[in-house]
Protein backbone atom coordinates (compact mmCIF):
# COMPACT_ATOMS: atom_id res chain seq x y z
CA UNK A 1 0.00 0.00 0.00
CA UNK A 2 2.07 2.88 -1.30
CA UNK A 3 5.27 1.04 -0.44
CA UNK A 4 7.12 2.00 -3.61
CA UNK A 5 5.68 5.54 -3.66
CA UNK A 6 6.74 6.30 -0.09
CA UNK A 7 10.34 5.86 -1.13
CA UNK A 8 9.93 8.91 -3.39
CA UNK A 9 8.43 11.08 -0.68
CA UNK A 10 10.49 14.18 0.21
CA UNK A 11 11.28 15.49 3.68
CA UNK A 12 12.85 18.95 4.07
CA UNK A 13 14.19 20.35 7.33
CA UNK A 14 14.85 24.09 7.64
CA UNK A 15 18.38 25.26 8.33
CA UNK A 16 17.58 26.15 11.94
CA UNK A 17 15.89 22.73 12.35
CA UNK A 18 12.76 24.38 13.70
CA UNK A 19 10.43 23.17 10.92
CA UNK A 20 10.05 20.02 8.81
CA UNK A 21 8.02 19.69 5.60
CA UNK A 22 6.71 16.56 3.89
CA UNK A 23 5.76 16.15 0.23
CA UNK A 24 4.02 12.89 -0.76
CA UNK A 25 4.02 11.54 -4.33
CA UNK A 26 0.70 10.42 -5.86
CA UNK A 27 -0.49 6.81 -5.50
CA UNK A 28 -2.19 4.43 -7.88
CA UNK A 29 -5.94 4.30 -7.65
CA UNK A 30 -7.04 2.32 -4.63
CA UNK A 31 -3.72 2.68 -2.82
CA UNK A 32 -3.17 4.73 0.36
CA UNK A 33 -0.42 5.62 2.78
CA UNK A 34 -0.42 4.38 6.36
CA UNK A 35 0.60 6.33 9.44
CA UNK A 36 3.31 3.75 10.17
CA UNK A 37 4.79 4.23 6.70
CA UNK A 38 4.86 8.01 6.99
CA UNK A 39 6.23 7.99 10.54
CA UNK A 40 8.97 5.56 9.56
CA UNK A 41 9.89 7.80 6.64
CA UNK A 42 10.16 11.07 8.55
CA UNK A 43 12.05 9.44 11.43
CA UNK A 44 14.52 8.01 8.91
CA UNK A 45 15.07 11.65 7.87
CA UNK A 46 15.82 12.57 11.54
CA UNK A 47 12.47 14.27 12.24
CA UNK A 48 11.79 12.81 15.67
CA UNK A 49 10.28 15.63 17.78
CA UNK A 50 7.42 18.12 17.73
CA UNK A 51 5.59 16.11 15.03
CA UNK A 52 2.04 17.23 14.24
CA UNK A 53 0.18 13.93 14.16
CA UNK A 54 -3.11 15.54 13.20
CA UNK A 55 -1.57 17.13 10.11
CA UNK A 56 -0.01 13.81 9.11
CA UNK A 57 -3.35 12.05 9.47
CA UNK A 58 -5.03 14.70 7.31
CA UNK A 59 -2.41 14.18 4.61
CA UNK A 60 -3.22 10.48 4.64
CA UNK A 61 -6.99 10.84 4.80
CA UNK A 62 -7.24 13.70 2.33
CA UNK A 63 -4.24 13.29 0.08
CA UNK A 64 -2.39 16.39 -1.06
CA UNK A 65 0.27 15.23 -3.48
CA UNK A 66 3.53 16.89 -4.56
CA UNK A 67 2.98 19.78 -2.17
CA UNK A 68 5.05 20.58 0.91
CA UNK A 69 3.14 20.53 4.15
CA UNK A 70 4.64 21.53 7.49
CA UNK A 71 4.41 18.43 9.65
CA UNK A 72 6.67 19.44 12.58
CA UNK A 73 7.46 22.71 14.37
CA UNK A 74 10.19 23.04 16.96
CA UNK A 75 9.54 24.64 20.31
CA UNK A 76 11.48 27.91 20.79
CA UNK A 77 13.34 28.45 24.03
CA UNK A 78 11.62 30.77 26.49
CA UNK A 79 14.22 32.88 28.27
CA UNK A 80 13.63 33.86 31.84
CA UNK A 81 13.23 37.60 32.42
CA UNK A 82 15.62 39.11 34.93
CA UNK A 83 14.34 40.26 38.28
CA UNK A 84 13.15 43.86 38.05
CA UNK A 85 13.01 46.72 40.51
CA UNK A 86 10.29 49.33 39.93
CA UNK A 87 10.65 52.59 41.82
CA UNK A 88 7.47 54.04 43.29
CA UNK A 89 8.78 57.60 43.50
CA UNK A 90 9.92 60.22 41.02
CA UNK A 91 13.58 59.54 40.21
CA UNK A 92 13.80 62.35 37.63
CA UNK A 93 14.44 65.43 39.74
CA UNK A 94 13.88 68.52 37.62
CA UNK A 95 15.95 71.54 38.67
CA UNK A 96 15.14 73.57 35.55
CA UNK A 97 11.86 75.51 35.34
CA UNK A 98 9.53 74.97 32.41
CA UNK A 99 8.87 77.74 29.91
CA UNK A 100 5.15 78.35 29.29
CA UNK A 101 3.78 78.94 25.79
CA UNK A 102 3.58 82.70 26.44
CA UNK A 103 7.29 82.78 27.28
CA UNK A 104 6.87 83.14 31.04
CA UNK A 105 8.59 80.77 33.45
CA UNK A 106 6.77 78.28 35.66
CA UNK A 107 8.83 78.13 38.86
CA UNK A 108 6.37 75.69 40.38
CA UNK A 109 7.64 73.13 37.85
CA UNK A 110 11.01 72.96 39.62
CA UNK A 111 11.18 69.75 41.60
CA UNK A 112 14.31 69.76 43.77
CA UNK A 113 13.07 67.59 46.64
CA UNK A 114 11.03 64.37 46.44
CA UNK A 115 9.35 63.62 49.77
CA UNK A 116 8.12 60.28 51.16
CA UNK A 117 6.36 59.30 54.36
CA UNK A 118 7.31 56.55 56.79
CA UNK A 119 5.57 53.32 55.75
CA UNK A 120 5.36 54.33 52.09
CA UNK A 121 6.35 51.73 49.49
CA UNK A 122 9.31 53.16 47.59
CA UNK A 123 10.14 50.21 45.31
CA UNK A 124 8.63 46.88 44.23
CA UNK A 125 10.72 43.87 43.25
CA UNK A 126 9.52 41.35 40.67
CA UNK A 127 11.17 37.91 40.74
CA UNK A 128 12.81 36.46 37.62
CA UNK A 129 10.31 34.65 35.40
CA UNK A 130 10.66 30.88 34.78
CA UNK A 131 12.66 29.73 31.79
CA UNK A 132 11.92 26.81 29.46
CA UNK A 133 14.34 25.03 27.13
CA UNK A 134 13.37 24.70 23.50
CA UNK A 135 13.48 21.65 21.19
CA UNK A 136 14.24 21.30 17.46
CA UNK A 137 12.37 18.88 15.18
CA UNK A 138 15.52 16.75 15.16
CA UNK A 139 15.36 16.42 18.95
CA UNK A 140 18.12 18.86 19.88
CA UNK A 141 17.65 20.87 23.09
CA UNK A 142 17.80 24.67 22.81
CA UNK A 143 19.08 26.01 26.09
CA UNK A 144 17.09 28.91 27.49
CA UNK A 145 18.65 31.74 29.50
CA UNK A 146 17.85 31.82 33.18
CA UNK A 147 16.52 35.10 34.55
CA UNK A 148 18.99 36.73 36.90
CA UNK A 149 17.80 37.90 40.31
CA UNK A 150 18.59 41.47 41.28
CA UNK A 151 20.72 42.08 44.36
CA UNK A 152 18.97 43.81 47.29
CA UNK A 153 18.49 47.54 46.85
CA UNK A 154 21.38 49.35 48.56
CA UNK A 155 20.90 52.49 50.60
CA UNK A 156 19.55 53.67 53.92
CA UNK A 157 16.32 54.85 55.50
CA UNK A 158 14.16 51.93 54.33
CA UNK A 159 13.51 48.23 54.96
CA UNK A 160 12.68 45.17 52.86
CA UNK A 161 9.39 43.35 53.44
CA UNK A 162 9.33 39.74 54.68
CA UNK A 163 8.50 38.36 51.24
CA UNK A 164 11.32 40.56 49.83
CA UNK A 165 9.04 42.10 47.21
CA UNK A 166 8.56 45.58 48.67
CA UNK A 167 10.91 48.23 50.01
CA UNK A 168 9.27 50.47 52.60
CA UNK A 169 10.42 53.85 53.96
CA UNK A 170 11.40 53.68 57.63
CA UNK A 171 11.30 57.46 58.06
CA UNK A 172 9.65 60.47 56.49
CA UNK A 173 11.95 62.74 54.54
CA UNK A 174 13.71 63.42 51.27
CA UNK A 175 14.29 60.45 48.97
CA UNK A 176 16.91 60.41 46.22
CA UNK A 177 18.47 57.88 43.88
CA UNK A 178 22.23 58.29 43.45
CA UNK A 179 24.35 55.78 41.52
CA UNK A 180 21.86 52.99 42.13
CA UNK A 181 21.57 53.70 45.86
CA UNK A 182 18.43 55.04 47.53
CA UNK A 183 18.82 57.36 50.47
CA UNK A 184 16.06 58.78 52.65
CA UNK A 185 17.27 61.68 54.73
CA UNK A 186 15.54 64.08 57.04
CA UNK A 187 13.79 67.13 55.62
CA UNK A 188 12.60 70.06 57.68
CA UNK A 189 9.11 70.71 56.29
CA UNK A 190 7.14 73.76 57.45
CA UNK A 191 3.47 73.83 56.47
CA UNK A 192 3.06 77.59 56.92
CA UNK A 193 5.25 80.69 57.20
CA UNK A 194 8.61 80.90 58.88
CA UNK A 195 8.46 83.64 61.46
CA UNK A 196 7.81 84.22 65.15
CA UNK A 197 5.76 81.03 65.48
CA UNK A 198 8.57 78.82 64.18
CA UNK A 199 11.67 80.74 65.16
CA UNK A 200 14.78 80.81 63.03
CA UNK A 201 15.80 77.59 61.29
CA UNK A 202 19.30 76.11 61.17
CA UNK A 203 18.97 72.59 59.79
CA UNK A 204 21.39 69.89 58.67
CA UNK A 205 19.58 68.81 55.51
CA UNK A 206 16.96 70.14 53.10
CA UNK A 207 14.30 72.66 54.12
CA UNK A 208 10.87 72.89 52.45
CA UNK A 209 8.66 75.83 53.41
CA UNK A 210 5.08 75.74 52.13
CA UNK A 211 4.42 79.30 53.22
CA UNK A 212 6.63 82.39 53.07
CA UNK A 213 9.52 83.78 55.13
CA UNK A 214 8.54 86.84 57.14
CA UNK A 215 10.68 89.91 57.96
CA UNK A 216 13.62 89.26 60.27
CA UNK A 217 13.48 85.47 59.97
CA UNK A 218 16.54 83.40 59.17
CA UNK A 219 16.71 80.02 57.41
CA UNK A 220 20.00 78.13 57.11
CA UNK A 221 20.45 74.71 55.52
CA UNK A 222 23.32 72.38 54.66
CA UNK A 223 21.12 71.12 51.80
CA UNK A 224 18.60 72.98 49.64
CA UNK A 225 15.86 75.48 50.54
CA UNK A 226 12.49 75.55 48.77
CA UNK A 227 9.99 78.32 49.60
CA UNK A 228 6.49 78.34 48.14
CA UNK A 229 5.46 81.79 49.39
CA UNK A 230 6.95 85.28 49.35
CA UNK A 231 10.32 85.93 51.00
CA UNK A 232 10.44 89.32 52.69
CA UNK A 233 13.34 91.06 54.50
CA UNK A 234 14.84 87.77 55.68
CA UNK A 235 18.08 85.80 55.48
CA UNK A 236 18.38 82.55 53.54
CA UNK A 237 21.60 80.52 53.36
CA UNK A 238 21.95 77.08 51.75
CA UNK A 239 24.88 74.91 50.72
CA UNK A 240 22.87 73.68 47.72
CA UNK A 241 20.11 75.18 45.52
CA UNK A 242 17.56 77.75 46.66
CA UNK A 243 14.17 77.72 44.92
CA UNK A 244 11.85 80.67 45.56
CA UNK A 245 8.62 79.84 43.77
CA UNK A 246 6.94 83.17 44.51
CA UNK A 247 9.94 85.50 44.62
CA UNK A 248 11.45 88.07 46.98
CA UNK A 249 10.16 91.41 48.30
CA UNK A 250 13.27 92.21 50.26
CA UNK A 251 12.71 95.79 51.38
CA UNK A 252 16.42 96.38 50.93
CA UNK A 253 17.23 93.99 53.78
CA UNK A 254 16.85 90.47 52.36
CA UNK A 255 20.10 88.49 52.02
CA UNK A 256 20.10 85.22 50.08
CA UNK A 257 23.21 83.06 49.60
CA UNK A 258 23.51 79.70 47.88
CA UNK A 259 26.35 77.25 47.35
CA UNK A 260 24.44 76.05 44.26
CA UNK A 261 21.91 77.74 41.97
CA UNK A 262 19.14 80.19 42.82
CA UNK A 263 15.78 80.15 41.02
CA UNK A 264 13.21 82.84 41.80
CA UNK A 265 10.04 84.16 40.20
CA UNK A 266 11.19 87.74 40.87
CA UNK A 267 13.83 89.56 42.90
CA UNK A 268 13.09 92.98 44.40
CA UNK A 269 15.23 95.05 46.75
CA UNK A 270 17.46 92.20 47.93
CA UNK A 271 21.05 91.01 47.93
CA UNK A 272 21.52 87.60 46.34
CA UNK A 273 24.71 85.56 45.85
CA UNK A 274 25.17 82.13 44.24
CA UNK A 275 28.17 79.95 43.49
CA UNK A 276 26.11 78.61 40.58
CA UNK A 277 23.56 80.30 38.30
CA UNK A 278 20.85 82.81 39.16
CA UNK A 279 17.60 82.59 37.20
CA UNK A 280 14.54 84.81 37.61
CA UNK A 281 11.81 86.55 35.64
CA UNK A 282 12.89 90.00 36.77
CA UNK A 283 15.24 91.84 39.11
CA UNK A 284 14.42 95.28 40.55
CA UNK A 285 16.92 97.37 42.51
CA UNK A 286 18.73 94.26 43.70
CA UNK A 287 22.38 93.32 44.06
CA UNK A 288 23.11 89.98 42.38
CA UNK A 289 26.36 88.04 42.33
CA UNK A 290 26.74 84.77 40.40
CA UNK A 291 30.04 83.01 39.95
CA UNK A 292 28.53 81.31 36.92
CA UNK A 293 25.68 82.86 34.84
CA UNK A 294 22.60 85.03 35.32
CA UNK A 295 19.48 84.36 33.25
CA UNK A 296 16.44 86.66 33.22
CA UNK A 297 13.82 84.55 31.44
CA UNK A 298 10.25 85.10 30.34
CA UNK A 299 8.50 87.93 28.52
CA UNK A 300 10.19 91.31 29.01
CA UNK A 301 12.42 89.75 31.66
CA UNK A 302 15.21 92.04 32.72
CA UNK A 303 17.25 93.97 35.25
CA UNK A 304 16.12 97.41 36.38
CA UNK A 305 18.29 99.28 38.86
CA UNK A 306 20.83 97.84 41.25
CA UNK A 307 23.91 95.82 40.29
CA UNK A 308 24.52 92.40 38.81
CA UNK A 309 27.73 90.40 38.40
CA UNK A 310 27.99 87.07 36.56
CA UNK A 311 31.39 85.56 35.88
CA UNK A 312 30.41 83.52 32.81
CA UNK A 313 27.91 86.00 31.32
CA UNK A 314 24.25 86.99 31.50
CA UNK A 315 21.17 87.03 29.29
CA UNK A 316 17.93 89.02 29.48
CA UNK A 317 15.25 90.69 27.39
CA UNK A 318 15.53 94.19 28.88
CA UNK A 319 18.36 96.07 30.58
CA UNK A 320 17.58 99.25 32.51
CA UNK A 321 14.39 101.31 32.11
CA UNK A 322 13.13 104.21 29.97
CA UNK A 323 13.36 106.45 33.05
CA UNK A 324 17.14 105.85 32.94
CA UNK A 325 17.34 104.27 36.40
CA UNK A 326 21.03 103.65 37.06
CA UNK A 327 21.67 99.97 36.37
CA UNK A 328 25.11 98.37 36.56
CA UNK A 329 26.00 94.93 35.18
CA UNK A 330 29.37 93.21 35.02
CA UNK A 331 30.69 89.95 33.58
CA UNK A 332 34.08 88.29 33.36
CA UNK A 333 36.96 88.46 35.82
CA UNK A 334 37.01 91.68 37.81
CA UNK A 335 40.20 93.51 38.71
CA UNK A 336 39.51 92.90 42.42
CA UNK A 337 39.28 89.14 41.81
CA UNK A 338 42.55 89.15 39.87
CA UNK A 339 44.21 91.04 42.74
CA UNK A 340 42.77 88.54 45.22
CA UNK A 341 44.12 85.62 43.18
CA UNK A 342 47.56 87.23 42.99
CA UNK A 343 47.57 87.87 46.76
CA UNK A 344 46.60 84.25 47.47
CA UNK A 345 49.40 82.95 45.24
CA UNK A 346 51.89 85.18 47.08
CA UNK A 347 50.63 83.95 50.47
CA UNK A 348 50.93 80.38 49.30
CA UNK A 349 54.49 80.93 48.06
CA UNK A 350 55.45 82.48 51.40
CA UNK A 351 53.91 79.52 53.26
CA UNK A 352 55.79 77.05 51.03
CA UNK A 353 59.05 78.96 51.72
CA UNK A 354 58.44 78.74 55.48
CA UNK A 355 57.74 74.98 55.20
CA UNK A 356 60.93 74.48 53.17
CA UNK A 357 63.03 76.39 55.77
CA UNK A 358 61.49 74.44 58.66
CA UNK A 359 62.03 71.13 56.85
CA UNK A 360 65.68 72.02 56.23
CA UNK A 361 66.11 73.13 59.84
CA UNK A 362 64.55 69.90 61.17
CA UNK A 363 66.86 67.81 58.97
CA UNK A 364 69.93 69.64 60.25
CA UNK A 365 68.66 69.42 63.82
CA UNK A 366 68.13 65.63 63.54
CA UNK A 367 71.52 65.07 61.91
CA UNK A 368 73.29 67.03 64.65
CA UNK A 369 71.43 65.09 67.35
CA UNK A 370 72.36 61.80 65.68
CA UNK A 371 76.04 62.76 65.61
CA UNK A 372 75.91 63.54 69.34
CA UNK A 373 73.82 60.46 70.12
CA UNK A 374 70.98 62.55 71.56
CA UNK A 375 67.28 61.58 71.38
CA UNK A 376 65.44 64.76 70.30
CA UNK A 377 62.05 63.17 69.52
CA UNK A 378 60.46 64.95 72.51
CA UNK A 379 62.58 68.10 72.40
CA UNK A 380 60.28 71.13 72.87
CA UNK A 381 62.09 73.23 70.26
CA UNK A 382 61.77 70.45 67.67
CA UNK A 383 58.08 69.94 68.57
CA UNK A 384 57.44 73.68 68.15
CA UNK A 385 58.96 73.55 64.65
CA UNK A 386 56.78 70.55 63.76
CA UNK A 387 53.66 72.34 64.99
CA UNK A 388 54.53 75.40 62.90
CA UNK A 389 55.12 73.20 59.86
CA UNK A 390 51.75 71.48 60.28
CA UNK A 391 50.00 74.83 60.67
CA UNK A 392 51.60 76.12 57.48
CA UNK A 393 50.70 72.93 55.61
CA UNK A 394 47.06 73.32 56.65
CA UNK A 395 47.24 76.96 55.55
CA UNK A 396 48.54 75.85 52.14
CA UNK A 397 45.63 73.43 51.74
CA UNK A 398 43.14 76.20 52.57
CA UNK A 399 44.86 78.63 50.21
CA UNK A 400 44.87 76.05 47.42
CA UNK A 401 41.09 75.61 47.70
CA UNK A 402 40.60 79.36 47.35
CA UNK A 403 43.05 79.50 44.43
CA UNK A 404 41.32 76.59 42.68
CA UNK A 405 37.95 78.32 43.08
CA UNK A 406 39.21 81.58 41.58
CA UNK A 407 40.94 79.71 38.76
CA UNK A 408 37.66 77.92 38.00
CA UNK A 409 35.84 81.27 37.93
CA UNK A 410 38.55 82.72 35.67
CA UNK A 411 38.13 79.80 33.28
CA UNK A 412 34.35 80.30 33.14
CA UNK A 413 34.86 84.04 32.68
CA UNK A 414 36.75 83.66 29.39
CA UNK A 415 34.73 85.24 26.59
CA UNK A 416 31.93 86.34 28.95
CA UNK A 417 29.31 88.60 27.40
CA UNK A 418 26.08 90.43 28.25
CA UNK A 419 23.26 89.53 25.83
CA UNK A 420 20.14 91.72 25.72
CA UNK A 421 17.54 90.42 23.28
CA UNK A 422 15.27 93.49 23.22
CA UNK A 423 15.82 96.91 24.85
CA UNK A 424 18.99 98.40 26.32
CA UNK A 425 18.05 101.68 28.00
CA UNK A 426 20.23 104.74 28.67
CA UNK A 427 21.67 105.05 32.16
CA UNK A 428 23.14 101.55 32.06
CA UNK A 429 26.78 100.84 32.89
CA UNK A 430 28.19 97.63 31.41
CA UNK A 431 31.55 96.22 32.55
CA UNK A 432 33.39 93.31 30.95
CA UNK A 433 36.39 92.27 33.05
CA UNK A 434 37.69 95.70 34.09
CA UNK A 435 36.60 97.67 31.00
CA UNK A 436 33.42 99.79 31.17
CA UNK A 437 30.88 101.27 28.79
CA UNK A 438 28.24 103.86 29.73
CA UNK A 439 25.11 103.42 27.60
CA UNK A 440 23.79 106.84 26.61
CA UNK A 441 21.23 105.94 23.94
CA UNK A 442 18.54 103.31 23.39
CA UNK A 443 19.74 100.13 21.66
CA UNK A 444 18.01 96.92 20.69
CA UNK A 445 19.14 93.31 20.53
CA UNK A 446 22.83 93.67 21.26
CA UNK A 447 25.66 91.81 22.88
CA UNK A 448 28.31 93.53 25.00
CA UNK A 449 31.79 92.04 24.63
CA UNK A 450 35.36 93.05 25.28
CA UNK A 451 37.44 93.87 22.23
CA UNK A 452 40.93 95.40 22.36
CA UNK A 453 40.51 96.38 26.03
CA UNK A 454 37.23 98.18 25.29
CA UNK A 455 33.61 97.17 25.73
CA UNK A 456 31.73 97.21 22.43
CA UNK A 457 28.18 96.43 21.33
CA UNK A 458 27.59 93.84 18.63
CA UNK A 459 24.21 93.18 17.05
CA UNK A 460 22.84 89.80 18.09
CA UNK A 461 21.27 89.52 14.64
CA UNK A 462 24.74 89.87 13.05
CA UNK A 463 26.11 87.34 15.53
CA UNK A 464 23.55 84.72 14.40
CA UNK A 465 24.30 85.16 10.70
Amino acid sequence: MGISAIENARVRITEDEMEAFLSLPPLEEGESYSMNQVMALIRSKKVIACIDGETLQNMIDTPVYNQEVCIAKGKPAVNGRDGELTYQFNTDINTKPEIREDGSVDYWSIHAVELVNAGQVIAVYTDPTPYEDGLTVTGKTIAARRGKPQPPLPGKGFSRSEENHCYIADVSGKIELLNGRVRISEVYEILGDVGLSTGNIDFHGDVVIHGGVTPGASVKSTGSITVDGICESCTLEAHKDIILRSGVLGGGKAVIRSGGNIHARFLEYCRIEAEGCIEANSALDSHMISYDRIFLTGRKAGIVGGTAYAAAGMEMDVLGSPSEVRTQVQVGMSLDMMKELSALLNQQKEAFDVIARITSGLTQYDEMAKEKGIDTSNDERRMALLRTKMTKQAECVSLQKKIDRLNDIAERAKGAAVRVFHDVNPGTLVTVDSSMLQVKDMHKSVKFIKRHENVVMVSIADELV
